[in-house]
């Protein structure tokens, strides 16, 4: 349902725009119409709400939703993010994992079971990689309940329970 929200609710040629769709909500995004902008967005965070919790809290989306203050930046900061390939190239990541093994770098990483922004077996892909290199420390937690966002209750347990262990190999 949001899916279909954001490819037909500011659209007027989806043949044409489907080729390049964020490229048509970046022009929708930084227009001059105020209630385009708004509606580009709304039909935009939606989305990205929609897929990247597992349970989505109907009062955040609203107030997301209906907050332009909030609404717009959010909508604009994700979508430049996207147009712009996030802020690493494809890939770069796991070809750095020479680098993070010979500088003796511990990994701790949290994904959640049910992400459709990043599959799943990216993380197992990164965390195979790094144990390949050499690290010696690289933990893979896949987090039940959870998806994309990291204010999810399962994702921000294991990120606190990764920082308080690598707090406890500092302080030794």
């Amino acid at each position: 349902e949001e899916y279909r929200r954001f490819i037909s609710e500011t659209s007027d040629d989806w043949a044409r725009e489907s080729t390049n769709l964020l490229g048509a909500y970046w022009q929708r995004l930084t227009g001059e119409d105020l209630e385009m902008r708004k509606a580009a967005a709304a039909a935009f965070v939606g989305y990205e709400l929609s897929i990247s919790k597992t349970f989505i809290d109907p009062a955040v989306l609203a107030e997301y939703l209906g907050t332009p203050s909030i609404l717009i930046p959010f909508a604009v900061m994700e979508v430049h993010y996207m147009l712009h390939g996030g802020f690493l190239r494809r890939g770069q990541l796991l070809d750095g994992v020479g680098v993070m093994a010979a500088h003796g770098h511990r990994v701790a990483i949290a994904h959640g079971r049910g992400d459709y922004v990043c599959q799943p077996q990216a993380a197992w892909r990164l965390s195979e990689a790094l144990r390949a290199a050499g690290c010696a420390d690289v933990e893979l937690e896949f987090v039940a309940g959870a998806g994309h966002s990291d204010s999810e209750p399962g994702l921000v347990d294991a990120m606190v329970r990764a920082t308080e262990r690598f707090k406890a190999v500092l302080k030794a």
